[in-house]
């Protein structure tokens, strides 16, 4: 399939690059070019390995590992190891879905993983159709009013999500369609909810609902943790991380709090939850016991790729984004056993002498690092220093939060807070993928 990012200006010897976040124009250097080698890599990968893979339970990561690596610094080389280290664990196209999906009933196999040979053909067809500007097909299936795929971004752990902002973050078409493939066989049970924020919104914010709406996410989450309802919580996820034993259980109680958040002005909004997410991550630990969930990363991750898309979408499909977002932190805070934030914990942490507690030390671990095989580290990173970029004014705590995680992530733990190490999710676990 082509690539719209590799046309060129009328010259026919300048390409795109990003620098500090955008995208400009340079000339290219020869085949040995990131940026070259980064798409000839994602193509490889589009054509050779599937999207879902072990039983259709996991996720290819390549597309975040190689863009997070790329739009990090990394060379053509790096890439090329990072592809082939990644490519071990994966799995090459060898089924068939159950039937052709087409344009007559694409609609009918939301969730069905199955399917998802049969909706990346379909999605790569749509965008050979529309002469390759994949812009236009992602815009039909998720931004036009008639849309019914934009309430699902947030199954699957959030990956359809991902996938989507690396599509327009390194233009390619590739990636566009296999997020739209992840959206379609990962739709969640709870995209209703979404649905029904939505509707809402216009009635939220008045003179005698306003003194009842809180603005600080954090705020909402410790009346969560602070609550006696979710005490009797089982920790038991499904394989699509559809969190539907939560909400079999907690439905309504859920809703209390997700209905608190003020919404007025999402720009704020959505840099509040970018900022949950960050402490989420870096200030749950146990004192000098780092420990990084798997789970509470992607918000993480998910909250930078809203952050990317958002100036994308209309004012309609915005509200949607920030909904999906706040939902899914809500559902996987209380999957991961509340835990309490202390943002003490970062700005006090000195496993790193000061004068190496800067950028340049992180990216380093981020691209040659003991952890810079595994797409969650990398791409946490850069969320980070993505969110630092942002909001200059806390930029000095997203470090601190980037040095702490850089330096001390070595496992993951899994919905648990338990301190036996047993129940840690290590780093050879993840290089296998038991669990994605």
């Amino acid at each position: 399939m082509g690539n719209s990012s590799s046309t060129n200006t009328a010259t026919g010897d300048l390409y795109r690059v990003p620098s500090n976040g955008s995208v400009k124009f340079r000339q290219r250097s020869g085949p040995q070019d990131p940026y070259r080698k980064l798409h000839q890599l994602l193509r490889a990968n589009h054509a050779t390995y599937a999207v879902l893979y072990n039983h259709r339970r996991f996720h290819n990561h390549m597309p975040h590992l190689l863009g997070s690596a790329y739009l990090l610094g990394a060379n053509a080389k790096q890439l090329v190891d990072l592809y082939e280290s990644e490519s071990k664990i994966l799995e090459p196209w060898k089924e068939d879905s159950p039937a052709e999906v087409t344009a007559d009933d694409w609609r009918n196999f939301y969730g069905q993983r199955v399917y998802q040979r049969g909706y990346k053909d379909y999605f790569d067809d749509e965008v050979m159709q529309a002469s390759y500007d994949w812009k236009r097909v992602v815009s039909k299936y998720l931004l036009a009013d008639d849309a019914t795929l934009l309430s699902g971004l947030i199954g699957g752990l959030a990956h359809p999500l991902i996938h989507l902002a690396y599509a327009y973050e390194l233009d390619s078409a590739e990636i566009a369609t296999e997020a739209l493939t992840l959206v379609t066989t990962n739709y969640p049970s709870y995209a209703g909810l979404i649905e029904d924020f939505v509707s809402k919104y216009e009635g939220l914010i008045n003179p005698s609902t306003a003194k009842y709406l809180e603005q600080d996410p954090l705020v909402i989450l410790e009346h969560i943790r602070a609550s006696k309802v979710f005490d009797t919580m089982r920790v038991d996820l499904a394989d699509d991380f559809d969190f539907p034993e939560i909400l079999a259980e907690f439905k309504e109680e859920i809703l209390v709090h997700v209905f608190r958040l003020d919404v007025t002005d999402l720009e704020k909004t959505l840099q509040r939850l970018f900022h949950t997410a960050s402490l989420l991550l870096t200030a749950t630990h146990q004192a000098r016991n780092y420990q990084f969930d798997f789970i509470i990363l992607h918000t993480l991750t998910a909250s930078h790729a809203v952050q990317v898309l958002f100036s994308r979408f209309t004012q309609k499909r915005r509200v949607s984004l920030v909904a999906s977002m706040w939902i899914f932190v809500v559902l996987a805070y209380i999957s991961t056993q509340r835990p309490k934030v202390d943002e003490e914990k970062v700005l006090s942490y000195d496993g790193v002498p000061e004068e190496s507690r800067n950028w340049d030390y992180v990216v380093e671990q981020a691209l040659t690092g003991k952890m810079k095989d595994d797409a969650h580290y990398v791409k946490a990173i850069r969320a980070l220093k993505t969110l630092a970029g942002l909001y200059p004014a806390s930029s000095e705590l997203y470090l601190r939060e980037a040095v702490l995680f850089a330096t001390e992530a070595k496992s993951y733990i899994f919905g648990t807070r338990d301190p036996d190490p047993k129940k840690r999710l290590d780093v050879k676990m993840l290089t296998t993928r038991s669990i994605e």
